[in-house]
Formats: C-alpha cells, sequence, structure tokens
C-alpha cells in the first residue's frame, strides 16, 4: 500500500514538471528554458526534477517517446496485418481515426512542439515515428529503392496533414481531412488533382 502512495507521488511530480515545461515553451521557448525555471514552475526544487531526468533533453525525449508511443498503439490497431499495402479502405480510415483521437487526447503537447516556441526537432521525431509504425506493419526486411521513396513521400505528406491539423484544428474537421487523406490513398493523386 505504500508503494502505491509512492507511485502516485511520483507521477504527481511528473505531471507537474511536464505541465510546467509545457507552460514555459509557450511563453519562453524551448531553447531558453532552463532547470531552474521548471522547478520553479513546477514548485519543485531542482533536486526533485533530477530525480526524475538526467536533464532538460532528456525530459524532451521521453515526453516526446510517451506521446509517440501512444499513436503507434492506435495505428497498429488497423495496419498490422497488412502494413504498407493495407487495401481495406474502412481498416485505413479506422486507423487514421485512432490517430487523430490519441493526438486530440494530448492536443495541448502536440500544439505546444509545433509551435514557433517549440521543440525545432520535433517534425522529424513525429516522421519517424510515423514511419516506425508504418514498418513495424510489415516486418524487418529489405526495401528497394521506389518503396523507400514511396514511403517517404506517404509519410511526409501525411505528416505534413496531421502537423496541418494541429495548428488549426477549429477549422479542419477530422472526418473530411480522413476522407480527404482516405481518398488520396486509394486513388491516383494527379486523377484527385484534375477534379479541383
Amino acid at each position: 500500500m505504500a508503494k502505491d502512495k509512492v507511485d502516485l507521488r511520483i507521477l504527481k511530480t511528473r505531471k507537474a514538471i511536464k505541465d510546467a515545461f509545457l507552460t514555459l515553451i509557450q511563453t519562453k521557448g524551448y531553447e531558453r528554458i532552463t532547470i531552474q525555471d521548471i522547478a520553479d514552475e513546477a514548485v519543485i526544487n531542482r533536486n526533485t526534477f533530477y530525480l526524475h531526468y538526467v536533464d532538460k533533453p532528456d525530459l524532451m525525449e521521453k515526453l516526446c517517446h510517451e506521446s509517440l508511443d501512444k499513436l503507434n498503439v492506435c495505428f497498429n490497431l488497423g495496419m498490422k496485418d497488412n502494413g504498407i499495402r493495407v487495401t481495406d479502405e474502412e481498416m485505413f480510415i479506422i486507423s487514421l481515426s485512432e490517430i487523430f483521437k490519441a493526438i486530440e487526447a494530448n492536443i495541448v503537447f502536440f500544439r505546444t512542439m509545433l509551435s514557433l516556441n517549440g521543440y525545432p526537432h520535433f517534425t522529424t521525431h513525429l516522421k519517424e515515428a510515423v514511419k516506425d509504425i508504418f514498418l513495424s506493419g510489415i516486418g524487418g526486411q529489405e526495401y528497394n529503392q521506389k518503396f523507400k521513396i514511396g514511403l517517404e513521400y506517404m509519410i511526409s505528406g501525411l505528416v505534413a496533414v496531421i502537423c496541418m491539423w494541429i495548428s488549426d484544428p477549429e477549422h479542419l474537421i477530422v472526418e473530411e481531412v480522413i476522407e480527404h487523406l482516405s481518398e488520396i490513398h486509394f486513388n491516383n493523386v494527379l486523377n484527385l488533382l484534375k477534379n479541383i
């Protein structure tokens, strides 16, 4: 029972640190934040911070992994069996819906990371996470140049659309975004552009 109380305190402290960090990124920008700033905002001392994280990059890395791992679980719900060669449109739509739900549940984090004051390399982290998700669904094999180019094209476009929605979710309706992505995925892009 005592262990549960300790775990709860650790969780509360980590949440305070995370909340303080996100608030400071919005006001000061990632680059200008110090450990003392985080400690002051979270109402803890510096030693408490160091019990949980090595330094600011370690905190950022752990927060990124925590958030991006949730996307992995969601996407693999529908893509695991078929991987990149998804032909089932319904499963594709379900998988994208789960990704958008996971992002929406943690929208403050994602919006903060993508803001002007945010973490400069977050888009790269997001792109690598989505790429890993796709590749985990098709196994560890060698890929030819055509496959790599196609994957890069698809992932870059998907991440760009996700970032666009995160930056302006009030004007982009998730269902419409998913419908457009599905249409692009299952149809020739040139044919879609001709219909504009």
